[in-house]
C-alpha cells in the first residue's frame, strides 16, 4: 500500500515538473515575440538592416535621445561640451551626446544611422549635403582641388544630382537619341548644353558612380593621431561619417533601374562605349565617357573633371578627361595648374608663375567666355599653409606626382646639386620643407626682386595679401 502511494506521488510530481517546464517555455516564447514586435514609434525602432523609407522619414516624432546617451553610459566616455549653432548638423544632431568617435566605432556596437531616425537631424544634415559638391570630396588631391578652385556659375551639388535621377535618366536617353549630340574625336557645341541635356549626363554618371556602383570612397579629414583628437576634431569626424551615412541612405531609396549596365541597357551603353578612341590604350568606361560627352555638350562641372593620378590604371579609377573638351581646357592643361594643385611649402617661383597664371585667367580683357573666378579663400590657405604630414609633392619631368617625407629629404640633403638636377629639385627646396617662409616673405621677396609692372598681375597679388590677412595666413 505505501509502495503504491508513493508511486502515485511520484507520477504527480513529474507531472507537476512537466507542467512546470511546458509553462515555461510558453512565458519565455510570448515575452520573446513580445520583444521582437515592431513599436508603433517606427524612429525608436529602427531597423539598421533597412534603409528608411520616405514614410518613416516623414515622421514627425523624434527619436529618443536616450538611444545616443545609452551608448556614452555603456562607453563611460564623454566629450566636453561645444557651443553649436542652432539649426546647425551639430546641434540638431546632438552631437554633445555623442561618444568620442574613435572609441565608439571600434569598441562598441554604435551604429551611425541612429541619430539620422530623426526627423531634425535628417533635415539638418539634408540641408548641409545639399549644398556640398560630391567632387569636393575626392579622395585624389589634384581632382578635388580643382574643383574648390574654380566657381561655376552653375555649381554641381548633391541636391542637383539627386533631385530628379528618373527624369536624369530620359534625358539621357533622349540626347542619346539624337545624332547632332553624339560628339566624337575632338568635336565640343557648347551651345548644345540645353538641347541635348549636358548637365543630366553628368548627373546620372554621378548617381551610378556614387550609388550603384561598388561604393562611394570619400576624403575624410587626416589627423596624425587619430586617437587623441581634440574634441572639435572629434566632432568633425562625427560630421563626416554621417555625411556619409546620409547619402549611403539616400542612394538606398534609389531604384535599381537607373544603373546604366549593358544588361540593363544594352544598345545605349554599346554606343556610348562606341564614343571611345580606338587606338588608346587605357579603356574608359561607360560613365566615364558619359562626363566627357557632357563637358563636350558644355556642362561647366563636366569641363573641369580630370583623370585620376594612378600608376596602374583600373576599373573604377574615373579616367575621365572633360577638361580637353570645356571652357578651362589651357588652364587646366598647364604646368602651372598641375603645380598649384600639389601640396607644397610657399616658393617665390612657384607663386610668381601662380600669380601671371591667375592674372590671366582672371582678365577681362580675354574672352568673356574664358574669363574664370576663383575661390581666393580655398587658393589662400592652400598655398600659404604648408604640408601637415610633413610630406611634399613634385612633379617629375615625366608629369608623374612624386611625394617626399622628411625622411627622404635629410637622404637628399647628403645629395651634391647635380645629382638632385634630375629630381628637378633645388636645394632651397629641401631647406624651405624644414623651415618654411611664410606668405609674406615670400610676397615680399617677389615684390622686391621681380620688379612686376603688369596691373594685372599686381591687382591678383593685393588681393592674396588682403585674403591672407583676412584668414590669418599671411604671417
Amino acid at each position: 500500500m505505501q509502495r503504491e502511494v508513493l508511486g502515485s506521488r511520484k507520477l504527480l510530481m513529474v507531472g507537476w515538473l512537466w507542467g512546470s517546464a511546458i509553462g515555461l517555455a510558453v512565458v519565455v516564447i510570448v515575452v520573446f515575440v513580445l520583444l521582437r514586435a515592431p513599436s508603433s514609434n517606427s524612429r525608436t525602432s529602427l531597423n539598421i538592416d533597412q534603409p528608411l523609407s520616405e514614410t518613416e522619414l516623414d515622421g514627425t516624432t523624434p527619436i529618443d535621445a536616450t538611444e545616443v546617451s545609452q551608448v556614452v553610459m555603456k562607453t563611460g566616455l564623454a566629450l566636453p561640451p561645444l557651443d553649436f549653432p542652432p539649426g546647425s548638423v551639430e546641434e540638431a544632431c546632438g552631437f554633445n551626446d555623442f561618444p568620442p568617435y574613435h572609441s565608439t566605432t571600434f569598441e562598441s556596437d554604435w551604429d551611425s544611422r541612429i541619430p539620422l531616425a530623426s526627423e531634425k537631424c535628417w533635415s539638418a544634415m539634408e540641408t548641409h549635403i545639399n549644398t556640398i559638391n560630391p567632387l569636393h570630396l575626392e579622395r585624389d588631391h589634384e581632382r578635388r582641388r580643382t574643383y574648390l578652385f574654380v566657381v561655376l556659375e552653375d555649381p554641381l551639388t548633391f541636391e542637383r544630382i539627386f533631385t530628379d535621377p528618373k527624369g536624369d535618366l530620359l534625358r539621357v536617353q533622349d540626347a542619346l537619341s539624337r545624332t547632332e549630340c553624339l560628339l566624337t574625336g575632338d568635336e565640343t557645341n557648347w551651345e548644345l548644353r540645353d538641347s541635348c541635356h549636358a548637365e543630366a549626363l553628368l548627373n546620372h554618371a554621378l548617381i551610378n558612380r556614387i550609388c550603384l556602383g561598388s561604393g562611394w570612397n570619400r576624403a575624410y579629414t587626416y589627423y596624425p593621431n587619430f586617437d587623441d583628437l581634440t574634441p572639435e576634431q572629434d566632432r568633425l569626424r562625427w560630421k563626416e561619417s554621417l555625411e556619409r551615412e546620409w547619402v549611403e541612405m539616400k542612394c538606398e531609396e534609389l531604384d535599381q533601374t537607373l544603373e546604366f549596365s549593358s544588361e540593363q541597357y544594352p544598345e545605349l551603353h554599346k554606343l556610348v562605349i562606341s564614343f571611345q578612341n580606338p587606338t588608346t590604350k587605357i579603356k574608359k568606361n561607360a560613365l566615364e565617357l558619359l562626363i566627357e560627352l557632357s563637358a563636350r555638350l558644355g556642362d561647366e562641372a563636366a569641363g573641369l573633371s580630370l583623370p585620376q593620378r594612378v600608376l596602374i590604371p583600373r576599373p573604377g579609377s574615373n579616367k575621365e578627361e572633360g577638361y580637353k573638351f570645356g571652357r578651362f581646357t589651357e588652364l587646366l592643361a598647364s604646368r602651372t595648374w598641375q603645380e598649384l594643385t600639389l601640396k607644397q611649402v610657399p616658393d617665390a617661383d612657384r607663386f610668381y608663375q601662380i600669380f601671371h597664371m591667375l592674372a590671366r585667367a582672371e582678365s577681362q580683357n580675354v574672352d568673356t567666355l574664358k574669363a574664370i573666378r576663383f575661390d581666393w579663400g580655398q587658393l589662400v590657405q592652400h598655398m600659404c599653409i604648408p604640408p601637415s604630414t610633413k610630406t611634399l609633392e613634385y612633379i617629375s619631368k615625366d608629369g608623374v606626382v612624386e611625394r617626399f617625407t622628411a625622411q627622404d629629404f635629410e637622404v637628399l640633403l647628403e645629395l651634391e646639386p647635380e645629382e638632385l638636377g634630375e629630381l628637378e629639385l633645388k636645394p632651397e627646396v629641401i631647406e624651405d620643407f624644414f623651415e618654411p617662409k611664410s606668405c609674406q616673405e615670400v610676397v615680399h621677396e617677389i615684390r622686391q626682386q621681380r620688379g612686376i609692372k603688369s596691373p594685372t598681375v599686381l591687382a591678383v597679388i593685393e588681393k592674396f595679401e588682403q585674403v591672407a590677412l583676412e584668414m590669418g595666413v599671411y604671417e
